[in-house]
């Protein structure tokens, strides 16, 4: 499994929710950062639904979010 990279960093709020990543996803860093970032603006897009899982996309990776009590799961579409 590679490392996810993306070209544009996006620096989400402190309080943005903390990642579950599945094990098939390997991103580190500022790379984190973006994706908890896109998973969370897709999440409040959302409404933050329970139970529900959310698609979205970050630069061509596919990929797709739902809440987990306070945190937010995201998987690979």
């Amino acid at each position: 499994m590679s490392e996810i990279r993306f070209k544009q960093v996006i620096i989400g709020r402190a309080d943005n929710p903390f990642l579950v990543l599945d094990n098939d996803i390997d991103v580190r860093g500022n790379n984190y950062d973006t994706l908890r970032t896109m998973a969370a603006q897709a999440m409040m897009d959302a409404n933050f639904p329970r139970r529900t899982w959310i698609d979205f996309e970050v630069e061509g990776h596919k990929f797709k979010a739902k809440m987990h009590y306070n945190d937010i799961w995201v998987r690979k579409r």
